[in-house]
């Protein structure tokens, strides 16, 4: 089995420090790319950069990782990587990609660049060098969102709407769920902001800002999207409601819920969804990083479509862009395709 070289650029939270958490370790087997790369058969990791050397002198004692540098160019001096692991700030992406003239693939975190022209301009710069891009939009990964995904209309029958929250930003955590919605029921076609609910996000990402929204569907459905405070408490969650019956998905996925349609409790000849009796399904977030990983090596392979494009990527950044921009612009109806 092959290994290719790879160097993993920005170390921070989700590159390895989020290996440190004990919280995380009791669902999340691989919380930070570092642990993938520490333990996937296909991987030589060779190389890793942060603008901190104290986090690369922990990275190189705890994983061994021969090279380190606080750029790109320093760590390569002796390293030729095949695989670029990019989990830096967003308007990092395109220099980063130019000093590493040897990928011939690319896994990067969300979002592709500050605003939907930066992240063409990543997409274009890899197309014209043939380098494969998947992005790190972890849930298209996971086993147990892929198969709600196969499985919906015998889980749930037709969807009559869907419920989203979100927090710590509309580009940050809303891109997560806002492609989770595409993923689970369809192309959003449509966005419409509730202008009066724009506020400062808190979040990890400068500028970054929550709003509340409405998303309409190529199918016609409407899906409610609303955001949290992360400073009261997290969750990054969907609830879907069929003609015959509801999934969820709380707890950032640790918590799947499949909730039947019932004989009504209260009135003769009706129904009801049995909201208190639901079936758990087991998650399968814990182990997403290592599947997206996997799929990386497929696509390479030539035996698996990427699971996470960079094209698909793009289609969530207009529609992250397009809510914020309704909002700024009194809850106009916006396109996603243009056109009015």
């Amino acid at each position: 089995m092959t290994r290719a070289r790879t160097i993993l650029v920005g170390a921070g939270k989700v590159g390895a420090g989020f290996a440190d958490d004990p919280v995380m370790a009791r669902h999340y087997p691989y919380a930070s790319h570092a642990q993938v790369l520490a333990e996937h058969p296909r991987v030589e990791w060779g190389a890793v950069v942060d603008v901190d050397p104290a986090v690369t002198s922990r990275v190189q004692e705890r994983w061994g990782v021969a090279h380190a540098g606080r750029t790109v160019a320093e760590a390569c001096v002796a390293y030729a990587p095949e695989i670029a692991v990019i989990a830096t700030p967003p308007d990092e992406r395109l220099r980063v990609l130019a000093e590493l003239p040897t990928v011939r693939a690319v896994l990067v975190e969300k979002p592709l660049g500050l605003d939907e022209a930066a992240s063409r301009a990543f997409l274009d710069a890899c197309r014209e060098r043939d380098v494969l891009v998947l992005v790190n939009i972890w849930r298209r990964a996971d086993e147990r969102l892929r198969q709600i995904a196969r499985e919906r209309d015998a889980m749930v029958g037709r969807v009559q709407t869907a419920f989203v929250t979100y927090g710590n930003g509309l580009h940050n955590n809303g891109t997560h769920m806002i492609d989770l919605v595409r993923m689970l029921l369809g192309e959003i076609t449509r966005v419409r902001s509730a202008p009066e609910s724009l506020t400062d996000a808190h979040g990890p990402i400068p500028g970054d800002v929550h709003v509340a929204a409405t998303l309409t569907l190529e199918s016609g459905l409407t899906v409610h999207l609303a955001p949290l405070d992360f400073r009261e408490y997290r969750e990054n969650g969907i609830d879907v409601w069929g003609t015959h019956g509801r999934v969820s998905v709380y707890q950032e996925g640790l918590s799947t819920s499949v909730y039947p349609r019932v004989d009504n409790r209260a009135m003769t000849g009706e129904r009801e969804i049995a909201s208190d009796t639901p079936t758990r399904l087991d998650p399968t977030c814990g182990r997403a990083f290592w599947a997206m990983y996997d799929n990386l090596f497929a696509a390479l392979d030539g035996q698996a479509e990427p699971c996470s494009t960079g094209e698909s990527a793009m289609r969530t950044t207009r529609v992250v862009d397009l809510v914020e921009r309704s909002a700024r612009e009194d809850g106009a109806s916006l396109s996603v395709d243009g056109g009015g």
